[in-house]
């Protein structure tokens, strides 16, 4: 490109810029955005500030259990023989190994948070960042999900996320549908062709300037409120979050100057341009993603929730049933644990339970691995299809840099798998080793327990969740963005196409 033609460019996007801001309602328009760009970002700090004091909260209420539960080992075992200690019962009690395994233990997994978590809500909302993780079994993991009102949920929130992928589509649609369509209208473009000003050069330049000016406004309000709000860290972390999400926007918004830009090099009027504006709008934010959601539902369909429940019920059953069984095959597994002198039908309730549960999980697991098959071949539909939706693409990418993303989610639940694993294995292993102890030398008649038998005073010994490094480093600029910028590329090339192919013609 020559030097006058960038003379030329710089001239008409400069001239262009200031008649849109003699323009009330473009600057009124762009105002009113602005403002809710700052109230979803308030809802989005409000949000990350709520889970976060969530996390502290769990956090704190497992050190003080443990702190409990240390103090009420300490009496207890000063004087087991007390008076008082008569109506103690050990399966209410956290010195007692039983009672502590199953029912007084208290411990929790956080999700940590990331940088840009106000950014973006995603599907934080029905994905718990802090779930109670139990000996037992991961039902309390799996089943987790945050209270909300269904109504509520099937609404969404105010979002920042939300914002800038259904409304400021909108807003830059309005600032760019004039652009060309107005010129035609005023019979301004032979004018401009005497000054060597091609109609491509017109449609490009100003389609991409109004947007990339609206946009870098757009960033640079959020951007200076979410710092002083302090919903971006002053950090170098922080930084590179709102950097992430500023050019994820920023590619988002060039795909709509793509799109205004095909609307305009076919559209003869202002007022056809916007029918076809608005329509462009419903189809690509409305209508292909739930086009896209419906059909990876039929090609990979989740098996009836139903189904899942009769099979653990009748799973429960047949352990029940065959509770003997089961316990013969895992002293079979674990000889040193065996009881030599108690026979394996008259075994307490509390030693037989994690076996049986273990046992249950493992009857499940057919069941559980069709669930997973079948969602993880929708979500791999969804990251093919999503590449066909620019919408999708941008949701998808923002998700990621707020952490609130399945997948993020996904290795979450997995990590807090290997941590309740941890914690079966350690309580299995006392209660076992607790439970031989009691055969040959059971607690004095008149104690709810004792320290040679199921005593239990290891409080620090117990697993904690603590996550990964990987999950709790901020990403980089997703791939999502990429795809947003191929997607622009592709539509400016088209819309210059067929305007030079218009001029042709003419």
């Amino acid at each position: 490109m020559s030097r006058t033609a960038v003379k030329q460019i710089g001239w008409l996007v400069a001239y262009d810029l200031r008649q849109q801001l003699r323009e009330r309602g473009s600057v009124l328009l762009l105002v009113v955005a602005l403002v809710l760009a700052l109230v979803a970002l308030a809802q989005g700090e409000a949000f990350s500030r709520a889970t976060s004091a969530a996390a502290e909260r769990a956090q704190a209420q497992q050190a003080k259990a443990q702190m409990q539960a240390q103090s009420a080992a300490a009496r207890y075992f000063a004087s087991p023989d007390d008076p008082a200690n008569a109506s103690v019962q050990f399966w209410r009690s956290a010195f007692d190994l039983r009672g502590y395994a199953f029912r007084e233990h208290v411990g929790f997994a956080v999700k940590p948070g990331l940088p840009g978590a106000a950014l973006s809500i995603g599907q934080g909302d029905v994905l718990p960042a802090v779930v109670r993780v139990k000996a037992e079994s991961m039902d309390s993991v799996r089943l987790a999900a945050d209270i909300e009102h269904p109504q509520r949920l099937a609404a969404g929130r105010f979002d920042l996320q939300f914002f800038i992928v259904c409304l400021w589509p909108l807003v830059l649609l309005a600032a760019t549908l004039s652009v060309l369509t107005q010129d035609r209208e005023s019979q301004r473009l032979p004018a401009l062709a005497l000054l060597g000003v091609t109609p491509r050069r017109v449609l490009l330049a100003q389609a991409i300037a109004r947007a990339l000016a609206a946009t870098l406004l757009l960033i640079a309000v959020v951007g200076a409120a979410a710092l002083l709000a302090g919903a971006l860290p002053m950090t170098l972390a922080g930084l590179g979050a709102g950097a992430a999400w500023a050019a994820t926007v920023l590619a988002y918004s060039l795909f709509w100057a793509g799109v205004a830009a095909l609307v305009c090099a076919r559209a003869g009027s202002r007022s056809t341009a916007a029918f076809a504006g608005f329509g462009a709008w419903v189809g690509l934010v409305v209508l292909l993603p739930a086009a896209i959601s419906a059909g990876v539902s039929l090609a990979a369909p989740l098996p009836p929730r139903e189904g899942y429940i009769v099979a653990m019920r009748d799973a429960a059953d047949q352990v029940q049933a065959n509770r003997v069984t089961v316990m013969q095959a895992f002293y079979d597994q674990h000889p040193e644990w065996a009881p030599q002198r108690t026979a394996i039908e008259k075994l307490p309730a509390a030693v037989t339970r994690l076996a049986r549960a273990s046992e249950l999980e493992r009857a499940l697991g057919a069941v559980q691995a069709r669930f997973d098959q079948a969602r993880d071949r929708q979500a791999e539909l969804l990251r093919r299809w999503s590449a066909f939706s620019p919408v999708s693409l941008s949701h998808d990418a923002l998700s990621v840099l707020g952490g609130h993303d399945a997948a993020r989610h996904a290795r979450f639940v997995a990590e807090v798998q290997v941590h309740q694993r941890a914690l079966h294995g350690f309580f299995q292993a006392r209660i076992q080793q607790a439970a031989l102890s009691d055969e040959r030398e059971p607690c004095p008649v008149g104690t709810a327990t004792c320290a040679g038998g199921y005593g239990f005073t290891e409080f620090a010994a117990v697993p904690r969740f603590t996550a990964s490094a990987g999950l709790a480093a901020a990403p980089g600029l997703p791939h999502a963005a990429l795809g947003l910028l191929v997607w622009a590329a592709l539509l400016l090339a088209v819309a210059a196409w067929w305007v030079r192919t218009q001029v042709r013609l003419s």
